[in-house]
C-alpha cells in the first residue's frame, strides 16, 4: 500500500522519474539488470532467485542467437527462409549487442538518470515541463511498441498462412536447430524459438525507450532553462519596494544561478552522449543494412498481401526506431540553440549594472555553442541527417539494382 501511495505521489510531482522507473523495472524483471539508481532492498534469497533468473533468461536469449547464425550451415532452406535468415542474423545480433553495452555501462546509465531526474531539480523545476516532456516520451514509445508489435503480429500471420497454402513449418526465425519438427521434443524447441522473437523485442523496446525518455529528457532540460531565464525579468516588473540596488543584486544572483544550471546542463548532455553514443550508433548501422534488405526482399521474394504488409511494417519499424532518435536529438539541438534568444530576453537591459551586462554576453555566447548527439562519432543526429540516412538506403539500394 505505501508503494503505491508513493508511485501515485511521484505520478504528481516526478511524472519523468515515474515512467522512467517503470521502464527500468521492466528491464529488471526480464532479467537485463539493475537501472535504477535508487537502492532496493532485497534479501539474499530474492537476489539469489533473481540471478539465476538472468542466467536463463540470458542463454535463451543469446543461445537462440548463436543457433540462428548458424543456421547459414544448413543447404536445404528456400529462397524465403534464407533471406530471412540474413536479415535476422545482421538485426539480432547487433541488437544484442546494444543490452550488452547497457548492461556494461549500468553504471553510468544510473549516475546518467540521476543527473537527468534529480540533478539541479531543488534549484528549479515545472511541472508543466515534466508533464510536457512525459506525455512525449510516452508517444514515441507507445509509436515505437505499435508498430514493432503489429510487425511481430503479420509476420506471425504470414508464417501460419504458408503453413496452411505451402504445408511449411510455422516459423518466425530460422535456426540451425531444430531442422524439422516430426519429433515432439522438436516441436517444443520449435515453440521456445518463436517464443524467443516476441522476448527479444520486448527487451528491446524498454532499451530504446529508456533512450528516447533520456534524450526527450535531455530537450526539456534546455526548455526549463528557457522558461527560468524568461522569468528572471519578473525581478525588475515586480519591485516590492525594494531599492534598486537590491533588486539588481538579487537579479544578478538569480542570473549567475542560471549560468551554472547551463554549464550543468551542457555537462549532463555530454553525460548522455557518453552513455548512450554506442547504442544509438549501432542503431544507425543497422537501419542503414536492413532496410536495403528489406528493399531487396521486396524485389525477389514471392509477393503476396501478407508478405508485403509484413516486409512494409519492418521499414517502419526500422525508420520509427531511428527516426526517434534522430528526432529527439534534433530536438535537444533546437532547444539549447533557443535558449539564446531566452537569455537575451530575459530583462538584462533593464539593469545599469555593468557586471549584469558583461554576464549577459558571456552567457549569451555560451549558449550559441550548438549541442549535438552524435552516432558513430560522425553523424549529427538531426531531421536532416535522418532524411540523409534514409536517402543513402534507397541510393544504395538503386545503385544494386
Amino acid at each position: 500500500m505505501c508503494l503505491n501511495k508513493m508511485d501515485e505521489s511521484i505520478k504528481k510531482t516526478h511524472p519523468e522519474k515515474r515512467l522512467m522507473k517503470f521502464i527500468c523495472k521492466n528491464l529488471y524483471y526480464l532479467g537485463c539488470g539493475q537501472y535504477w539508481y535508487e537502492s532496493i532492498d532485497r534479501s539474499k534469497f530474492e537476489t539469489t532467485i533473481y540471478v539465476l533468473w538472468a542466467i536463463i533468461t540470458n542463454v535463451y536469449l543469446y543461445g537462440i542467437i548463436v543457433n540462428e547464425c548458424l543456421g547459414h550451415l544448413r543447404s536445404n532452406l528456400t529462397i524465403k527462409e534464407r533471406n530471412d535468415l540474413i536479415q535476422f542474423t545482421c538485426a539480432h545480433p547487433s541488437i544484442g549487442l546494444k543490452f550488452i553495452i547497457l548492461f556494461i555501462r549500468r553504471d553510468q546509465v544510473k549516475y546518467m538518470l540521476k543527473r537527468l531526474l534529480e540533478g539541479t531539480r531543488s534549484i528549479f523545476s515545472s511541472s508543466d515541463i515534466d508533464k510536457a516532456s512525459t506525455q512525449k516520451a510516452v508517444f514515441y514509445c507507445s509509436t515505437l511498441m505499435i508498430t514493432t508489435y503489429s510487425t511481430l503480429i503479420l509476420t506471425d500471420l504470414e508464417a501460419v498462412i504458408a503453413y496452411y497454402k505451402e504445408g511449411l513449418p510455422i516459423r518466425t526465425e530460422v535456426t540451425y536447430y531444430p531442422k524439422s519438427v516430426d519429433t515432439v521434443a522438436a516441436k517444443i524447441f520449435r515453440f521456445f524459438i518463436e517464443l524467443h522473437w516476441w522476448f527479444f523485442v520486448t527487451i528491446m523496446i524498454q532499451v530504446d525507450c529508456l533512450c528516447y525518455c533520456a534524450l526527450v529528457y535531455m530537450s526539456f532540460k534546455f526548455k526549463a532553462l528557457q522558461v527560468y531565464f524568461e522569468e528572471l525579468g519578473k525581478i525588475f516588473s515586480n519591485p516590492d519596494k525594494r531599492s534598486r540596488k537590491e533588486i539588481e543584486k538579487e537579479f544578478k544572483e538569480a542570473f549567475i544561478v542560471g549560468m551554472g544550471l547551463h554549464e550543468d546542463t551542457l555537462d549532463c548532455a555530454k553525460t548522455v552522449q557518453s552513455t548512450l553514443g554506442a547504442i544509438y550508433s549501432i542503431q544507425i548501422f543497422e537501419s542503414l543494412s536492413l532496410i536495403v534488405m528489406c528493399l531487396v526482399k521486396l524485389v525477389h521474394a514471392k509477393r503476396n498481401l501478407m508478405f508485403l504488409l509484413a516486409d512494409l511494417s519492418y521499414i517502419t519499424v526500422m525508420l520509427v526506431l531511428t527516426g526517434v532518435y534522430m528526432m529527439v536529438s534534433g530536438d535537444i539541438t533546437h532547444e539549447a540553440y533557443e535558449l539564446s534568444t531566452s537569455i537575451f530576453h530575459c530583462g538584462w537591459e533593464m539593469s545599469n549594472n555593468r557586471d549584469i551586462r558583461a554576464l549577459a554576453v558571456i552567457a549569451i555566447q555560451r549558449s550559441q555553442v550548438p549541442v549535438y548527439m552524435t552516432g558513430l562519432g560522425l553523424i549529427k543526429l538531426s531531421y536532416a541527417n535522418f532524411i540523409s540516412v534514409v536517402r543513402s538506403s534507397y541510393s544504395f539500394f538503386a545503385v544494386m539494382y
